[in-house]
């Protein structure tokens, strides 16, 4: 039974890690409070954008952070000049957060 209980978790988790979209295409980096954000466009939804929060240095002791939501919002517009929609805006389990975006004509 936990042979079965094991293997299903195991599935779940690759079919997790398998949607997450990589990046393609141009790819924006920027830094918001001090950590480091990559901005594309999606190639699976036309017109959507992409942001997705870089964690390599796990420093346990830095500045605390703003939520993750809004250092998105600001990525989005430190990348593009363009402002998310907060309306479509999702975030997938893996942490990346998905938003079309509004931009000045």
């Amino acid at each position: 039974m936990r042979v079965i209980y094991i293997a299903a978790v195991l599935a779940l988790s690759c079919a997790t890690l398998a949607q997450a979209e990589e990046p393609q295409g141009e790819v924006n980096q920027v830094n918001v409070l001090g950590r480091d954000w990559l901005v594309w466009s999606s190639s699976r939804v036309p017109g959507e954008h992409v942001a997705r929060r870089q964690n390599v240095e796990l420093l346990p002791f830095r500045a605390p952070s703003l939520l993750t939501v809004r250092q998105a919002m600001r990525a989005y517009r430190g990348a593009t000049g363009c402002t998310a929609n907060y309306d479509t805006m999702y975030r997938t389990d893996n942490g990346d957060y998905h938003s079309t975006l509004i931009c000045p004509n």
